[in-house]
């Protein structure tokens, strides 16, 4: 059966979340590939069907359900941490076969959205400047109010800006690859290693 026949129309964060006060690790397998076997294993500790339904109604009835389901964690802590781990791995590996597919694409906007998103950011960047300036010299009784509303956009441009240094970064590396030659670590490849684990 699959995910989806499984699941049915279920709120799998519902779910997960409900599963989670008393088992954690049970939770988080639900709405990934082993969700089925979470649910199995669910379901024969709580003593009902294996289907969502039936669990989602023992756990909102059954006062000792939560401590069933603790019981049945830590008996199996190992086997479910090494299906949380092989339910995260199969995760990022479809990530990463779409930046793949990504990356290799022939389709213009897929290989130019980094430098549009650079232009985008150069564009906004002038007409904002401009703004700022006419704003200040047709109305200079305005200029405080105008230097403040400038200071509270400084968090919307330091994460534009870090994007567009994470781009740069990124399109160098992926030139230095097509050209055949290994990518260098840099400045940027570290503080992106850094901040993304």
């Amino acid at each position: 059966m699959s995910l989806k026949g499984l699941l049915g129309n279920i709120d799998t964060e519902a779910l997960s979340g409900a599963v989670s006060k008393g088992a954690p690790l049970l939770g988080s397998l639900i709405g990934t590939p082993a969700t089925g076997a979470a649910i199995g294993m669910i379901a024969k500790a709580l003593g009902t069907d294996a289907n969502p339904e039936s669990i989602t109604q023992m756990l909102e009835s059954d006062p000792e359900a939560n401590a069933k389901l603790q019981k049945l964690e830590n008996e199996h802590q190992q086997t479910l941490t090494r299906m949380v781990l092989e339910a995260e791995s199969v995760r990022l590996s479809e990530v990463n076969k779409t930046m793949r597919a990504e990356a290799a694409s022939n389709d213009a906007y897929v290989r130019r959205w980094r430098p549009t998103f650079g232009y985008l950011t150069a564009l906004a960047w002038v007409v904002q400047c401009m703004a700022i300036a006419w704003s200040i010299v047709a109305t200079p009784g305005q200029a405080g109010d105008v230097a403040q509303a400038v200071t509270a956009l400084t968090p919307m441009w330091g994460i534009a800006l870090a994007m567009l240094g994470v781009n740069v970064s990124c399109r160098s590396r992926d030139k230095q690859v097509a050209a055949g030659q290994a990518p260098k670590a840099g400045f940027m490849d570290a503080i992106v290693k850094r901040v993304g684990g």
